[in-house]
């Protein structure tokens, strides 16, 4: 791994720049809100406004949640999401500059020297989404620049813990932290059994005060995360191109979570991806929240690493996660090159016929 150390110049006039941009970022989080809410189910929707809170409130994940004050703050967003329905997303404007909203790379060049980053593309259902944030660390890692981010102080209700944008990898802490808190309190069965695996070797202690226990898991599993963002940067057999223009095509449809889902799995078993990095370090507490993290659509296209990591647990041997590593690989890529056949029969032509095929071809089998 080539890894190479950057020191931010803070000399820039942060609080200037942060008077001029974060009003702006934060109204347009808002607006996609707004716009966009639906998106969640009633329960998925209520605990992003949870964690929304605890951040903007600066209370950590593990922090009891005043319900009365919960109650009555998600009022007030949603009184103000009804305000936000007839706005348009506005411009950056920076020292007289004016960029799109969507042209981070234009408007990192000024916050990147004052230890800031922005951050702005489309989610899941091609839901906008924007954040800024601190900036705690610039590295070089195997050719792409990885910054890391201390503290957001934008954020939507999309707060991925991680994001990749051509050659740049952005790793968010804050949505790390609630991310790896929620798998902690996770109950699912499967969910659990690979917690507690986790937790196992990291040393959790349920007696001992979260903080200081957990800030060494997200240092840990944020090197995990990254080789994610790799894998799905090196991984070619799913051409960015087709795979974006199927989301355009398919939006807000299984189509589109099964797509989502195979580009990930196509990223964590690429040779230089999640897995292969978890096998070769010997992460065994990142191969407990891997399990965690099997469920729905990645249970059912990876079918092979739930027994072999249960085989681990008893056996500590890492040639069985390998085998199914590459077994699970192969039969992605087959699936990739099946789509990819569909897509240049029917698109854009006939995407009704896409659409069925691909529900006969993919979603019956598992009898979805």
């Amino acid at each position: 791994m080539s890894v190479q150390g950057t020191k931010i110049d803070f000399s820039a006039d942060r609080n200037r720049i942060l008077k001029e941009i974060l009003p702006v970022i934060r109204k347009n989080c808002d607006i996609s809100n707004a716009h966009h809410s639906g998106l969640f189910s009633l329960c998925g929707l209520f605990l992003r406004l949870k964690d929304h809170y605890n951040w903007e409130h600066k209370n950590p994940p593990w922090n009891p949640t005043d319900k009365e004050q919960l109650l009555t703050w998600i009022d007030g967003k949603e009184t103000l999401w009804l305000h936000c329905l007839d706005s348009s997303y506005e411009p950056i404007r920076i020292n007289g500059h004016i960029f799109d909203f969507l042209n981070n790379q234009a408007v990192n060049q000024y916050l990147i020297p004052a230890g800031l980053y922005y951050g702005s593309g489309y989610g899941r259902g091609l839901k906008p989404t924007f954040f800024l944030g601190t900036v705690k660390e610039k590295r070089l890692v195997e050719g792409f620049t990885l910054i890391i981010l201390e503290q957001d102080l934008a954020c939507d209700l999309s707060p991925a813990p991680a994001q990749r944008q051509g050659r740049t990898i952005v790793i968010r802490l804050d949505p790390l932290r609630f991310f790896l808190w929620s798998k902690i309190q996770e109950m699912d069965q499967l969910e659990r059994e690979g917690t507690d695996l986790a937790l196992y070797y990291y040393g959790w202690d349920p007696a001992l005060p979260p903080d200081n226990q957990l800030e060494p898991i997200v240092q840990s599993e944020l090197e995990t995360i990254l080789f994610h963002e790799l894998g799905e940067a090196k991984d070619r057999s799913f051409p960015h191109g087709l795979w974006r223009s199927l989301l355009v095509h398919f939006p807000f449809s299984r189509i589109e979570l099964y797509l989502r889902t195979l580009k990930d799995l196509l990223a964590d078993t690429h040779p230089g991806g999640t897995l292969n990095y978890i096998i070769r370090e010997k992460k065994a507490g990142s191969l407990g929240f891997y399990l965690s993290n099997l469920k729905g659509l990645r249970h059912s296209l990876f079918p092979e690493i739930i027994p072999a990591i249960r085989k681990f647990k008893s056996q500590k041997d890492w040639t069985v996660i390998e085998q199914a590593r590459k077994i699970g690989r192969k039969r992605l890529i087959l699936q990739t090159l099946r789509i990819r056949e569909l897509a240049e029969t029917y698109i854009p032509p006939r995407p009704e016929e896409f659409s069925r095929c691909f529900e006969q071809e993919f979603f019956k089998p598992f009898g979805l």
